[in-house]
């Protein structure tokens, strides 16, 4: 049941959801350029006459074009809006994948936050959201492949869309910070407006909510030192006249989510430049080059430096694998690793500054330890979420059909297990939800991951989506990945979570599936912790 070549087709979605979480701090763009429907709120049809920003960045891999940002910046009497895009290209299996994320943020005169309108789209699937902060909270419409979900959540005054922060930090400036917000008023005899300018030394902790995942995260930023910097020159203003320009810029820290990024920017807060991930940057430039792709784009074999984890050891034959003993180095928290009815953590030793995490990972049912889980806890995993639409119509209807009157728990999950898998085509593409997925019969782990859920959970089967490593033969090494587990029990009494993989066709995930976060988005930002760090040591293998 096994398809070759499987364990790869989860990487495509997880890199580019990785790079734009990179970029999302201060360089998400957005861009929608449709006119705004009759019931969108007000300030959307204000008058935003005076463009007072219009900047280009490339997003380079060590050294090739992978992308780009634009971001402009209006001002009217109401206010500010932001219009910006960010694009990548890769090349998955012959195919140019194309990831843009979209948007339009509407601002106060004093920036804060009126709402936003935002469209995601990976290879042709799009996913629309639509948000209205109403006192404190945001109030948001996520629509995709047709299906609408409503969601709310707190907002505060002192949290900033991520596509509106370098705004914030240009107007507000980031002296003498208040230690909740890392922004106090400047008294009106030194300019009147808050803030003032940038200096080294001072840190920052600020709130931003990154609008493709719905997520607010908390965002800490350090001026670190003032410096020179080389740039590009700019054929439009004719800056350089075709030579390297240097310019004083402050290099500032920025960690979010255990994740660090090198930012250049000037007295008058311009980002010229942003190193992330090893290889990752993205750097100003005019509207022509930015807009220009290499003959040849990268394919996503380049960017496996991102994913790919290489153990001491190869294993043959993963989803075989009943027993796996493993080592996993360079941890800076030991205490976030897992451990849940398939994983233990054996040992946890002290190496420099991080650590060492020994684990067993089994994938026998007959070894799982019961649990018991009282009703309430239960409860969250049959709800329905703006990826998981269990509530859908066309989605209950389908349930239906692949449960064909079962009602033994254990039989319903694997016949939707194999149903999922027989389903979907293993594209290098991801789609937004499991409606989406439905109709386009075809995504990666994060679509059959959506998709099985959102069946399973239609047949009253609780059932979560996780995340982590597996182990793929054909890089020889561990991808990140996405798969489901459902609950296996009646509620209230002893019952057990079985982790299932309909990516790859298994009704019992084999050994090497190790699970490092649970739940959607917000929780996958987790996977920051490890990206780029994590190593792993085989033990042993049975």
């Amino acid at each position: 049941m096994m398809q070759d070549g499987g364990h790869e087709k989860c990487k495509l979605f997880y890199l580019s959801f990785i790079i734009i979480l990179l970029l999302l701090p201060i360089n998400l763009s957005s861009c929608k350029e449709n006119k705004a429907p009759p019931d969108n709120p007000a300030f959307i049809n204000s008058e935003y006459n005076n463009i007072i920003s219009d900047k280009w960045m490339g997003i380079y891999f060590k050294g090739s074009k992978l992308g780009f940002t634009n971001s402009v910046i209006f001002e009217g009497k109401d206010g500010y809006k932001i219009i910006s895009k960010a694009i990548i290209k890769m090349k998955a299996l012959g195919e140019v994948q194309e990831t843009s994320f979209s948007q339009e943020c509407y601002l106060t005169k004093d920036l804060k936050t009126k709402g936003f309108e935002s469209l995601n789209q990976i290879a042709g699937h799009r996913q629309k959201i639509s948000g209205v902060v109403k006192g404190d909270k945001l109030h948001m419409e996520i629509a995709s492949a047709g299906a609408v979900s409503k969601r709310t959540i707190d907002f505060d005054n002192d949290t900033h869309l991520a596509g509106a922060l370098e705004l914030v930090i240009t107007k507000l400036g980031l002296t003498s910070p208040d230690p909740s917000t890392g922004l106090v008023p400047r008294p009106p005899s030194e300019g009147g407006e808050r803030g003032g300018g940038l200096k080294v030394g001072n840190k920052y902790n600020i709130k931003i909510f990154m609008e493709p995942i719905q997520a607010i995260v908390p965002l800490q930023i350090e001026i670190k030192r003032k410096e020179k910097i080389k740039i590009s020159p700019s054929p439009s203003t004719g800056e350089g006249q075709g030579e390297e320009i240097e310019k004083d810029a402050y290099y500032l820290e920025e960690k979010f989510k255990e994740l660090s990024a090198g930012i250049w920017v000037t007295e008058d807060g311009e980002v010229i430049k942003e190193v992330s991930l090893e290889g990752l940057e993205s750097r100003k430039e005019d509207k022509d080059t930015a807009l220009k792709f290499d003959r040849e784009i990268i394919p996503v074999s380049s960017l496996i430096t991102f994913s790919l984890i290489k153990p001491n050891k190869d294993i043959k034959e993963p989803h075989n694998i009943k027993r796996l003993r493993l080592k996993l180095k360079n941890i800076s928290n030991p205490n976030i690793i897992i451990e849940d009815q398939r994983q233990k953590v054996l040992s946890k030793n002290q190496a420099g500054k991080f650590y060492d995490v020994e684990m067993e990972v089994k994938n026998q049912k007959s070894e799982v330890r019961s649990q018991k889980l009282e009703e309430k806890n239960l409860e969250k995993y049959l709800e329905e979420t703006p990826e998981i639409q269990s509530d859908n119509p066309e989605i209950k209807k389908k349930a239906e059909e692949i449960a064909g009157g079962e009602t033994d728990v254990l039989s319903k999950a694997l016949k939707i297990n194999k149903w999922v898998y027989d389903y979907l085509d293993k594209k290098p593409v991801d789609t937004f939800s499991a409606v989406d997925a439905l109709k386009s019969k075809e995504g990666e782990c994060q679509s059959h991951s959506n998709l099985f859920a959102a069946l399973s959970r239609a047949s009253g089967i609780s059932t979560k989506i996780v995340a982590g490593i597996v182990y793929s033969e054909d890089y020889n090494g561990f991808l990140y990945h996405a798969w489901p587990e459902v609950y296996i029990g009646s509620t209230g009494s002893s019952g057990e979570w079985l982790a299932l993989d309909p990516t790859l066709g298994e009704k019992e995930a084999d050994a090497t599936h190790i699970k490092l976060v649970e739940g959607g988005w917000e929780e996958q930002l987790k996977l920051l912790h490890y990206i780029g760090k994590v190593g792993i040591e085989i033990i042993e293998v049975n």
